[in-house]
C-alpha cells in the first residue's frame, strides 16, 4: 500500500459510499490519511429511498463527504448508478482527476439493491435478473478493468506496489442458503453474481501480481446497515449483524497487513476477533 508522504497523500475510490459499509470504509480511509472519492446515487440527505420498502433511507454523498473532510481527508463525490454502464468511464475519470491523477486503492462495495432478491428464482422478473447481474458483476468488472489499466501504469511505491483492489464479497457467493429467499435465505441471482464477483481478486493476482497490483476479497459478514435495519425481511441479518464502522476499520487494517496473500480472502469478523 502507498504510504502517505509530505508530497502526496494516498488515495482511494469507494463505491456505494452514501451509507452502510461503503460509508464506513470511506471514513476509515480518511482517518488513515487517504483522500477519498466516493460514488452513490443519493446525493442529498433526505432523498434516499429504501428499495425494499419504498420508505425513506438515511445517508447521502453529502454526508459521507462531510465526514471524510472532518476526518482530515479530501472528498470527491461522484454520482453513479451501477446500472448505467456508459457512466462508468466518466465516473472513473472524475475520481482520478479529483484525486490528483492517481488512485491507489479501489474498493468495490456497491451492489444493485432492488426487487427480486426476496423471492424464489422461478418467481423473479427477468428484468430484475438482468439488473442484478449488471449491478453486481458487470459494472464491477468494467470499473475494475479501468482500475487495472490505471494502477499498472502507476509508479511503484517503496514496497513495489502500484495499486490495491478490495472487493467486498458475500457469504452468499460461497454457501448454500439455509432457507428460501425471503425466509431467511438469499436469492439465486444474488448468489450467482456474488460467486462470480468473488473470483475477481484471485485471477487479478495471477495476471497482475508481478506488475505490482494487489487484490483481496473481504467478506464483511452480517452487517446492520441502514437498509437492513429498515427492512423487515432482512431481520435475520440485523439480528446477527455488527455496525458498519468496525468493518471499515478492518478494511484499513487489511490494507496494511502484508501477511494476507495477494488474491486472498479475509472474513472480516474473524479477522477482527483475531487481532
Amino acid at each position: 500500500m502507498t504510504i502517505a508522504t509530505a508530497a502526496r497523500r494516498p488515495t482511494a475510490l469507494v463505491t456505494g459510499a452514501s451509507r452502510g459499509i461503503g460509508k464506513a470504509i470511506a471514513v476509515a480511509l480518511a482517518r488513515d490519511g487517504h483522500d477519498v472519492a466516493i460514488t452513490a446515487r443519493t446525493v442529498h440527505e433526505g432523498t434516499g429511498v429504501n428499495p425494499n420498502t419504498g420508505g425513506p433511507l438515511e445517508g447521502s454523498l453529502d454526508t459521507t463527504a462531510r465526514m471524510i473532510a472532518e476526518a482530515g481527508g479530501h472528498a470527491v463525490a461522484i454520482v453513479l448508478d451501477l446500472l448505467d454502464l456508459d457512466a462508468i468511464p466518466g465516473a472513473w475519470s472524475a475520481a482520478v482527476d479529483g484525486l490528483g491523477g492517481r488512485v491507489d486503492v479501489l474498493v468495490n462495495n456497491a451492489i444493485y439493491a432492488g426487487p427480486g432478491n426476496e423471492c424464489r428464482f422461478g418467481e423473479v422478473d427477468p428484468t430484475d435478473v438482468v439488473k442484478r447481474v449488471t449491478g453486481n458483476l458487470t459494472a464491477q468488472l468494467l470499473l475494475t478493468r479501468l482500475a487495472v489499466q490505471h494502477m499498472t501504469a502507476n509508479p511503484p511505491d517503496g514496497a513495489g506496489r502500484r495499486g490495491t483492489i478490495v472487493n467486498i464479497t458475500s457469504h452468499a457467493g460461497q454457501a448454500t442458503p439455509p432457507a428460501p429467499a425471503g425466509q431467511g435465505g438469499w436469492s439465486l441471482t444474488y448468489a450467482a453474481t456474488k460467486a462470480g464477483f468473488h473470483r475477481i481478486a484471485d485471477v487479478l493476482a495471477v495476471e497482475y501480481g508481478t506488475d505490482g497490483l494487489r487484490a483481496v476479497n473481504v467478506n464483511p459478514g452480517f452487517v446492520s446497515t441502514e437498509r437492513v435495519l429498515a427492512t423487515e425481511t432482512l431481520a435475520f441479518v440485523a439480528a446477527r449483524g455488527v455496525a458498519p464502522e468496525p468493518i471499515g476499520e478492518a478494511v484499513v487494517r487489511i490494507l496494511h497487513d502484508d501477511t494476507i496473500p495477494n488474491g486472498g480472502y479475509v472474513h472480516a469478523p474473524h479477522y477482527r476477533a483475531d487481532r
